[in-house]
């Protein structure tokens, strides 16, 4: 009937036809997904030209100015507002002593009294470090 041969040759180009056709589906895949990379850059890129021309038309000098004088009533500063270092402490008030950050874990606190005193108090110098060891040659 069929010769061995004949067999095996039609087994191999069965074969390379089905691997053909693999590949040819695989490759009709890729192309999709890179049409749709594609797609999907230009569509990014689109929008990103928009951005920038909104982003341009937001920073245009004279419709910033329209807006500060529609919004800001801003004026010229007066030698009355500078103030020197010393007259700062008068002007403020006392400063506040950070107590630490809250902890999320604990159950809240009533104001305590003593707290308020202890942040008026001034606070004591901190410890001076011992002096350096020096090394004696032997």
């Amino acid at each position: 009937m069929f010769r061995p041969l004949t067999l095996l040759s039609l087994v191999a180009a069965a074969g390379a036809g089905y691997y053909l056709y693999q590949v040819k589906q695989s490759v009709a895949q890729l192309d999709r997904e890179l049409r749709d990379v594609r797609r999907q850059t230009e569509t990014a890129m689109e929008r990103t030209q928009v951005l920038r021309a909104e982003w341009a038309m937001l920073n245009e000098p004279d419709r910033l100015r329209q807006v500060v004088q529609r919004t800001l009533t801003l004026e010229p500063m007066t030698p009355g507002q500078f103030v020197r270092f010393s007259d700062l402490s008068r002007r403020t008030g006392a400063p506040q002593v950070f107590a630490g950050a809250p902890s999320l874990f604990a159950a809240p606190r009533a104001a305590e009294p003593d707290a308020v005193a202890m942040a008026a108090a001034p606070a004591a110098p901190a410890p001076t470090p011992p002096p350096p060891a020096t090394a004696t040659a032997v």
